[in-house]
Formats: C-alpha cells, structure tokens, sequence
C-alpha cells in the first residue's frame, strides 16, 4: 500500500488515487466533470466562456460563473496588471460603505456545481465587501453583479488596501501586551 500525495488515503497506486482521482488521467476526468455542471443559483446548465484565454462556466441565464481552479486568479492577476491605485483614499472610503450596506435577511448557501456540496461564503480579500461561495477542491462561484465590483476593487486598488490591512493587523499583533491593569480598566474602575 502506498498514500496519495494528494488526499492521504492508502491506496494500491499513488499515482492513480480512485478516492481523490489525483494522478493519470486525473485532469481529463475532472475537466469531464466540471464541463457538465448545473448553475447552483437558478439550475440551469453551465457554458464553457473564455475570458481572455482562461476557461470559466456561465450561466445564460443569471450570468454568473463558476471559476474551476485557480483560474479566477489568473483573471483577476490580468486585471491587476491594469490597476492604478492612484487615489487609495477614496477607495477606501468605498470600500468602507460597502461593509455598511444591508446584508439580505436570508442566506442561501449555494451547493458545488461539480461535487454538490454546500460552498462556503468568504469576503473576497477580506476588505473588498464583495461575497464569493468557494469550494476548496473545485472553483469559487460568483455572481453577475459581484464579479463587476470584484473587477472594481481590483483595478481600483482594493489589493493594496488589503495588503495593507493585513500588514495593520500583523503590526498590532506583534505589540507586547502590558503588564499590569489597563488604563481603559483603571477609569472604568474595572481593574
């Protein structure tokens, strides 16, 4: 018995894992799958749709896309190509009342077009306001309108100003606690 170098799993081949389907022919049956996926917002059948050389599935009826891979990030490394953060601070600024609009009532979690799964929801670049459902071993679902702020915040500069953020809350973690009560505890009485 040998492990896949990809899921773990004992296995009489590593390099033709029938669990994970890693190694030969692995990509061949995955494209298969992935090719013959239904929208997970309305139902109906995904298209193959080239982005400038890279493949992603649409549908033609709500438009969004299913971006197998990491073929989101080669779309979006080409629109980082193009960005010109000249004016970060209002972006920002924008990028700030994003957070303060309304979130809807009802959250519908929306299942994997390949394996059926509920996706998870994340914050595109954890400042951006923008929602992607993410399936971490198939692709990342966006819709119509979120993939157009998506394309915003990156040609705007949203990825400085993430990049930043992280770099904020990297510094205030690496500051050393004081020792002893708290200013803030010592005027509320509560140390």
């Amino acid at each position: 018995m040998a492990f896949c170098s990809k899921c773990g799993n004992d296995v009489a081949d590593p390099n033709a894992c029938p669990i994970c389907a890693a190694g030969r022919g692995a990509k061949k049956r995955r494209q298969a799958q992935i090719s013959a996926c239904d929208c997970p917002r309305c139902g109906d059948p995904l298209g193959e749709q080239d982005l400038d050389g890279t493949k992603a599935l649409m549908c033609q009826s709500c438009h969004g896309m299913f971006f197998p891979d990491q073929s989101l990030e080669v779309v979006l490394n080409k629109l980082r190509a193009t960005a010109d953060p000249t004016d970060l601070d209002s972006a920002l600024k924008e990028f700030r009342d994003r957070f303060r609009r309304e979130l809807p009532e009802n959250v519908h979690y929306k299942k994997c077009p390949v394996c059926g799964n509920p996706m998870i929801r994340r914050n595109y670049g954890t400042v951006s306001g923008v929602i992607v459902d993410v399936c971490y071993e198939h692709g990342i679902w966006v819709d119509e309108n979120a993939f157009a702020e998506l394309a915003d915040f990156i040609v705007r500069g949203g990825d400085l100003v993430a990049g930043k953020a992280q770099e904020t809350r990297a510094r205030l973690k690496s500051i050393p606690k004081a020792d002893g009560p708290s200013i803030l505890g010592k005027l509320l009485g509560s140390e």
